[in-house]
């Protein structure tokens, strides 16, 4: 039987374990597949006590996103600070690579939309949302920075980023019965290599904004 947590450290150290717990199984087994009270077993907790924590599997995993999105945010912004700039390839393939590195964060990213933000409070959903937001203006202003964007398109790069990992994990994973007719020659071209075609797409969407941002007339020039 577990013994339940009532100081606040004692909570807060109980939730970092329950999310570690999480992120362990979730590498081990599909979402679909894991259940709370297995999670609870793993964790050596009663069912009752996880739903104390976390109230939905859908929060469980939101919280176990928004962990993983923070860590991720801050590595990436201590890697891209170690160049004062970085081309768009460059810039690609940091990021690639530091994603590649995230199995846990890039096997829950596409599930964001279509069931983590299902049968979540109101409350839970806005403060991930506002956790999100904030993540997003942070390190846009470091892309800004790093890639001498214009102001907001660190952002909306990271944005679009976000849509390149959703695609490109779906296509990278396909269920076992498909992993193997792709092996045949004739269909070498569905074959994707996550991390390599994350740094080719990410590089010409990089080399996009920056070509369109010397192409525009400063503000002299419009005058």
């Amino acid at each position: 039987m577990s013994v339940r947590a009532r100081k606040p450290e004692a909570k807060a150290a109980r939730r970092e374990a329950i999310l570690a717990v999480a992120a362990g199984a979730l590498r081990r087994r599909e979402y679909a597949q894991l259940t709370m009270a297995e999670l609870a077993e793993a964790c050596g907790l009663a069912k009752g006590t996880l739903y104390l924590y976390f109230g939905t599997k859908e929060e469980l995993f939101l919280a176990t996103l928004e962990r993983e999105l923070a860590q991720w945010f801050d590595d990436l912004g201590s890697e891209l600070l170690r160049g004062d700039r970085h081309s768009a390839r460059s810039f690609a393939t940091t990021v690639a690579h530091s994603l590649a590195a995230r199995p846990t964060l890039v096997e829950l990213l596409p599930l964001l939309h279509t069931v983590l933000e299902h049968n979540l409070g109101e409350a839970t959903a806005l403060g991930f949302k506002r956790m999100l937001r904030d993540k997003l203006l942070a390190g846009g202003r470091l892309v800004e920075t790093v890639l001498q964007l214009r102001e907001g398109d660190g952002a909306r790069l990271l944005l679009r980023a976000h849509a390149l990992v959703v695609g490109l994990r779906q296509l990278a994973d396909p269920p076992p019965q498909i992993r193997g007719l792709l092996e045949r020659d004739e269909l070498s071209l569905l074959r994707v290599d996550f991390e390599h075609e994350l740094a080719e797409s990410l590089a010409a969407m990089v080399a996009g904004m920056t070509r369109h941002l010397r192409a525009a007339p400063s503000a002299s020039d419009r005058t």
